[in-house]
């Protein structure tokens, strides 16, 4: 968002945004980052009708404030709703903790949150959390390259079986599966509805990146004794997904 369009909204939020962003002293790419960051943020908030007001334009402005904003905002933004939205660079996925711990600590300094809010804020955001979120999106990766049609050669081993690609699987089954398990190569998951299903053929790789309750969005097949990846996208830490 420009700044002429932040300073539509009679929020809070906006405000502090605005006075935020002009504080910087950093490179115009660094600075480019934390706009990007900080306008996903507000746009996400934009998208509840409960927290905007239409003007007679038919403009929809951010109206709540930051102490209306709920406990679990910022965590669903950089756990659930960035995930899923951004299609672009994964730097602004791993620099958005980052981002969002400076401007909410800038808040409470400068008084647009009060101390319970920002406590509430800020411990969604340990200083680890940005090698988390670096971790997922590379588990995310690795698990793409298990089906990719372009990406199926690796240290002259195929990914992918082509034959399994043409032949009707016993079995299938998709959705938010958690990682409960792994043995060797392979993992055991259970889906949406309780039912666990293994051993699924995954890599080393990825089984290095993935952690016990990870949630990996799928598609699975089955092939004799195996199942096979054969769609993919988001992975998500423990309890991001209920």
């Amino acid at each position: 968002m420009w700044p002429s369009e932040l300073s539509k909204h009679p929020s809070d939020i906006t405000q502090s945004a605005l006075e935020f962003l002009n504080e910087l002293e950093f490179t115009k790419k660094t600075k480019g980052i934390y706009n990007t960051v900080i306008s996903l943020f507000i746009h996400m908030l934009c998208s509840d009708p409960e927290a905007v007001e239409e003007t007679e334009d038919g403009e929809f402005l951010l109206k709540n404030n930051w102490n209306d904003c709920p406990s679990y905002v910022i965590s669903n933004f950089i756990d659930w709703w960035l995930p899923r939205k951004w299609m672009g660079s994964d730097t602004i996925l791993i620099k958005a903790p980052t981002v969002m711990r400076r401007w909410i600590n800038w808040c409470y300094k400068k008084g647009y949150l009060e101390k319970e809010n920002y406590e509430s804020f800020i411990s969604e955001l340990p200083r680890n959390k940005s090698k988390e979120v670096k971790r997922l999106q590379q588990a995310a990766h690795q698990l793409y390259l298990l089906h990719s049609p372009n990406l199926t050669q690796r240290k002259g081993k195929s990914i992918i079986d082509y034959i399994d690609m043409l032949r009707e699987p016993e079995a299938w089954d998709e959705g938010y599966m958690k990682v409960l398990s792994f043995e060797g190569n392979c993992a055991y998951l259970e889906n949406e509805e309780g039912i666990k299903r293994g051993p699924v053929m995954l890599s080393k790789e990825l089984v290095e990146l993935l952690r016990p309750g990870d949630v990996i969005n799928v598609a699975i097949a089955k092939f004799g004794k195996i199942w096979k990846v054969m769609e993919s996208g988001n992975v998500y830490a423990e309890g991001v997904i209920v």
